[in-house]
């Protein structure tokens, strides 16, 4: 770990930025149809409680709310300033939250699913085991976090370079870690959680929400891209265009997704979140 790495969202990717919120509503155009899969492979029941980390836009919190009518789904990130009041639904909370530092009840939730943060986390670790707290007997767990293992194989090497340059640059300026999730889902077993299970996936680039996410991504760190890479401004124009045009094709970063279950109590009551 990078010991003067400054959290993610505090120096990089902040949500003042006047790109990120394109870029994470890219970024959910990407992926939310995988994490809705998962969501409804674990079976959700209209009567859940529901807590999001790092909620982003509020898409997949705002579709959790649809599913759980009789329930309550709380919606948590740093900065909940990009996830619009319009539209949302009665049961739907949003709540300005540090995973880091806050807390929530023992046995509060009957699910909690977090995309794309544990990775930027630094006691990552600590951190899962007190979110673990967090769930009812019988609620389940569903994280998602980077994958770096399409850049590898791309046979692109423009394209190659300047993502694997930007996910170097995420690790030393935020302490990210993008090799956690390839052990998955051990942490979760580690922390008693059963019927655990893993899936990855990968979009491509191109004239794809994908490839613009991407390319927001890659022109937020520009700088540091020629800093400590050398990628010059004609590269990072070049590479920008691949990822936006419709006659280039590659895999971009990886979802890899791990889920497991709190063992049930079967003598206890369903836990309800505090009014």
């Amino acid at each position: 770990m990078v010991s003067s790495a400054i959290p993610y969202g505090q120096v990089l990717f902040t949500h003042g930025h006047a790109a990120e919120a394109e870029r994470l509503t890219a970024l959910a155009a990407a992926f939310d149809s995988d994490t809705i899969h998962r969501l409804e492979r674990i079976g959700i029941q209209p009567d859940w409680n529901c807590l999001e980390i790092g909620a982003g836009v509020g898409t997949i919190a705002n579709w959790l709310a649809t599913q759980c009518p009789r329930g309550r789904v709380v919606a948590t990130d740093l900065d909940t300033s990009l996830i619009s009041d319009e539209g949302r639904p009665p049961n739907l909370e949003i709540m300005a939250h540090d995973v880091t530092v806050d807390d929530f009840p023992e046995g509060a939730f009957n699910l909690i699913c977090s995309r794309f943060v544990f990775e930027h986390i630094a006691d990552r670790d600590a951190v899962l085991a007190k979110v673990v707290r967090s769930l009812a007997p019988g609620g389940w767990l569903l994280l998602e976090d980077t994958g770096p293992f399409p850049f590898d194989s791309s046979p692109n090497a423009l394209y190659r370079k300047v993502s694997q340059a930007v996910l170097s640059i995420a690790t030393k300026r935020m302490g990210s870690d993008y090799e956690w999730s390839r052990a998955f889902p051990a942490q979760l077993r580690a922390n008693g959680l059963v019927n655990t299970g893993v899936h990855a996936s990968s979009h491509g680039v191109g004239a794809t929400p994908m490839g613009r996410a991407w390319r927001l991504t890659a022109e937020h760190i520009a700088a540091d891209l020629n800093t400590y890479f050398g990628i010059t401004t004609a590269e990072l124009a070049e590479f920008a265009d691949q990822v936006e045009s419709s006659s280039f094709d590659d895999l971009c970063i990886a979802s890899v997704a791990a889920w497991g279950q709190r063992p049930p109590a079967t003598d206890l009551p369903n836990p309800r979140f505090p009014a």
